[in-house]
């Protein structure tokens, strides 16, 4: 986010294209059935989804920059002038649509860390920024400048609800609004932001939904009898189409199912209190080791978790030989607009008893293989418009339930490969934190510039060890590392 100083870059054309990705992010006014159980889940506590972006800078960067680089952004990104409406009477999604009284100084902030300014402290402050709840009478998003940090580094912590995106499409935004060098980079003017006198109210947004939804009616009622009736002459047709039909049918059944096993007593209890910590990795040693076990960067991430998970169960003195580990499976596509949401979650029962990293990465690669081969991978987002329209109270149990099952929630997310800056500070490292929504913990792995920084966000009441965890996590790591380690020369027997 660098300061707007000029007319913009050499290139009209790419200025323009530019803008018109930026104008688009976060997509349609309206929110998608997914976000609106995301946002409306809120209502019990436990199920938050603020994600926390921390990112660490070699230099306190100029203040004047930062913040005229955050005045472009919100005037190129309308989503950052945006608040979320709800409309009357339950009777749609929810709507974002402009904030008259949008306030760039309410969402910026600048704080300094007492001495020494270590990490840990940093970690101990984005984690209670993380934890406060968003005044949703504004836009759903605060960034804070944290100077003071040991070796005359600062921090930034970028909250930001999971209603606006996922993870991907942050780093979509950043990758556009960073600068790829310590001076101030060139930026196109963005059109003035349309002012408005009022933003439309609860009653306003649902009358219009409604009636959208009349018009709609007669040609989705056309449309499900022509779909019937093309299936039924299918099935009449082809024998085969019926098979396929059983077969999605089954494959929702498995995709649906809630608990792949049964959770750890030690990781049982939840709360309202997070804890950040985070571990990284050189990307080549992560590569390295990849290459060695045939499988891919996701493959040996998780089977480096599942190492340290089982050795942390180990040392609590508890055996168990399946935990319960959700992660996201990407549904974007070429198409797709930037930011929002869209991905499907599978459900594993990560194997506690294999010794063999190795045959830890075989295990997974062949969970994955089948995960993704499912006809009904994204039968969750296909019941979202149902869900949606169920009471408050039944969303959030349902939701509740669902993640409450799972002890870890992982993730992985490719990075921005190129050193980045923000008002002339290089971005060393950037840990990401996903929110924990009634699971035992979060972890995603981002990979910044050839580091890979692994953010764990553990619920305080279900990790009771968090540095005997820490440990565990690394070590398992550690061990994945080291099949991608060169083989030591044999030593000369004298």
């Amino acid at each position: 986010m660098s300061g707007k100083k000029n007319m913009g870059t050499a290139d009209p054309a790419q200025d323009l294209q530019l803008l018109d990705e930026l104008q688009g992010w976060g997509g349609p006014a309206e929110m998608s059935a997914f976000e609106a159980v995301m946002w409306r889940a809120e209502v019990d506590p436990r199920l938050r989804s603020t994600t926390t972006s921390v990112l660490v800078l070699d230099r306190v960067p100029d203040w004047e920059r930062v913040y005229a680089g955050h005045r472009w952004v919100t005037e190129a990104v309308p989503r950052f002038r945006q608040r979320v409406v709800e409309p009357a009477f339950g009777v749609g999604n929810p709507v974002w649509v402009e904030d008259p009284d949008f306030n760039l100084d309410y969402h910026l902030r600048r704080v300094r860390l007492p001495e020494p300014g270590t990490e840990r402290q940093l970690f101990d402050l984005a984690q209670n920024l993380a934890m406060t709840p968003f005044d949703k009478a504004r836009s759903p998003w605060e960034a804070t400048l944290v100077e003071g940090l040991e070796g005359g580094g600062a921090g930034y912590v970028l909250k930001l609800h999971h209603a606006t995106s996922d993870g991907l499409g942050i780093i979509q935004l950043l990758t556009r609004v960073l600068g790829k060098q310590r001076e101030t980079t060139p930026r196109p003017l963005p059109p003035r932001a349309e002012r408005v006198g009022r933003a439309p109210s609860a009653t306003e947004i649902a009358s219009r939904q409604v009636r959208n939804q009349l018009f709609a009616l007669p040609s989705e009622a056309a449309g499900r009898v022509s779909s019937i009736t093309r299936s039924l002459g299918d099935w009449i047709r082809n024998p085969g189409a019926a098979d396929k039909g059983l077969k999605w049918l089954s494959s929702a059944r498995r995709v649906l199912g809630t608990r792949p096993a049964p959770g750890s007593g030690l990781f049982k209890r939840r709360s309202l209190s997070w804890r950040f910590d985070g571990i990284e990795i050189p990307l080549a040693d992560l590569k390295a080791a990849a290459k060695a076990a045939q499988g891919s960067l996701n493959d040996v991430f998780l089977a480096g978790l599942v190492g340290g998970f089982k050795r942390y169960h180990d040392e609590m003195g508890v055996r168990l030989d399946r935990m319960p580990i959700g992660f996201p499976i990407s549904l974007r596509t070429e198409n797709d607009p930037m930011g929002g949401n869209k991905f499907a979650g599978s459900q594993y029962a990560a194997p506690l008893t294999i010794d063999d990293p190795v045959e830890r990465v075989r295990h997974i690669q062949e969970f994955v293989r089948e995960t993704r081969a499912e006809p009904a991978l994204d039968v969750m987002i296909r019941m979202m418009p149902v869900v949606t329209r169920l009471p408050i109270a039944a969303i959030t149990a349902m939701t509740a339930d669902f993640t409450a099952a799972q002890d870890a929630q992982i993730s992985n997310v490719p990075g921005i490969p190129y050193p980045v800056y923000m008002a002339g500070a290089e971005i060393t490292q950037f840990w990401p934190f996903a929110p924990v929504p009634g699971c035992g913990m979060m972890i995603v792995m981002m990979s910044h510039n050839g580091r890979c920084c692994i953010g764990i966000n553990s619920d305080r009441a279900a990790v009771t060890e968090p540095e005997l965890l820490i440990e565990c996590l690394r070590a398992g790591l550690d061990e994945i590392v080291a099949l991608g380690a060169p083989a030591k020369p044999a030593t000369k027997k004298k």
